[in-house]
């Protein structure tokens, strides 16, 4: 009874605006209904709901078949309904947080700047969602440098075609990535358009490809990139920093584990490396990791050391004091035969030894 009322109401109320409290004018609606028996008398309140899509703000409120037998109580219902429908409309209203355009700017060392005063570039980061972006790099005349398609922009996972220009305006690389590893052609180019050399990447990996003089001739072929190398290398780098982390037994016994506690070094090498899983049987268990990267600088030199990835926060302090405390240069990273900034990851890996197993690394 209490719905046919209703029914019968809402198509009165249709006829007789006098009777319509009109919210949000409308096109389409997806609807809700309340309904209040009182006695042998029906009262009702109907709302419909406006929006793209359900859940969206509220059109309209119709309310009651008796208005003059409305009670005080019933008056709160409808008042609290009403405010429940302005609340939808601001909750519709929001601004969303993506795409969104970010702006940063940086000084020929590439140090941060609080605007562009000075800035020898700027970089201009579109976030499509929390993780996909497109990374635009200008100069200071304004000249787009480089664009990068990520997939993971936290992650650092380029995808896509990468492609760089000189200031002119010419080409200077084209790249292709999938997933964050190259795939596909590469090419680079003198200032001038000239091919400078052709390369093919097969899951990251460098086959050999063609290099060119300026005026087109063939010449010797030299790999695309070559990392900054430590003297040593990378068991020996990740050593030294390992060796300088000396976490403490209440430091250790913060890890969640059961069995004697030690550390020990990991694999380091940088980003073009990754480090090697350590088997269960192998006498050894990892518990947690702190992931540093850091810049080598044109002169062998370590820059801006950070923590990209920590499970023991209480160490992270610890471990960039030991990267900072590095003495020995490293031949810095080449790209296309030209000496060039390189980033630098290595990991620091805390590991437990089960109580039966064989006691490997250093025990505390």
């Amino acid at each position: 009874m209490i719905k046919q009322r209703l029914r019968a109401f809402a198509s009165v109320a249709r006829q007789r605006k006098s009777r319509r409290i009109a919210l949000v004018p409308g096109r389409r609606a997806w609807g809700g209904r309340a309904g209040v028996g009182l006695g042998q008398k029906a009262v009702g309140a109907y709302i419909w709901w406006q929006g793209p899509q359900p859940g969206a703000p509220c059109a309209f409120l119709l309310a009651n078949l008796y208005p003059d037998r409305l009670m005080p109580n019933l008056r709160l219902l409808l008042l609290v309904l009403l405010s429940a429908c302005l609340g939808g409309t601001a909750r519709g209203q929001a601004v969303p947080a993506f795409p969104r355009t970010e702006v940063a700017y940086f000084d020929a060392d590439e140090h941060p700047l609080q605007g562009p005063d000075s800035a020898a570039y700027r970089i201009e980061t579109l976030r499509t969602d929390s993780s996909r972006a497109v990374v635009r790099r200008y100069a200071a005349t304004g000249a787009l440098q480089a664009y990068t398609p990520y997939l993971d922009l936290g992650r650092g996972l380029v995808h896509g075609t990468r492609t760089t220009w000189y200031e002119n305006g010419q080409l200077c690389t084209k790249e292709e990535y999938i997933g964050g590893r190259r795939q596909g052609e590469l090419l680079a180019y003198y200032p001038d358009g000239t091919l400078k050399r052709r390369d093919r990447f097969v899951a990251d990996q460098n086959m050999l490809g063609a290099c060119y003089s300026p005026d087109g001739r063939p010449v010797p072929y030299f790999p695309y990139e070559q990392p900054p190398l430590y003297p040593g290398g990378a068991l020996l780098l990740n050593y030294e920093v390992t060796r300088r982390v000396r976490p403490s037994a209440t430091e250790m016994h913060r890890f969640d584990t059961a069995g004697a506690l030690l550390w020990g070094k990991g694999y380091g090498g940088g980003e073009w490396g990754a480090a090697p899983p350590v088997a269960v049987g192998a006498g050894r268990l990892p518990v947690g990791q702190i992931d540093v990267v850091f810049t080598i600088t044109e002169q062998g030199q370590v820059a801006d050391p950070y923590v990209a990835r920590s499970s023991a926060p209480w160490l992270d302090e610890k471990v960039l004091a030991a990267v900072r405390g590095l003495t020995k240069r490293f031949r810095p990273g080449q790209r296309d035969g030209q000496t060039v900034r390189a980033t630098c990851r290595v990991p620091v890996v805390f590991y437990v030894a089960p109580a039966r197993g064989l006691s490997v690394g250093r025990r505390l």
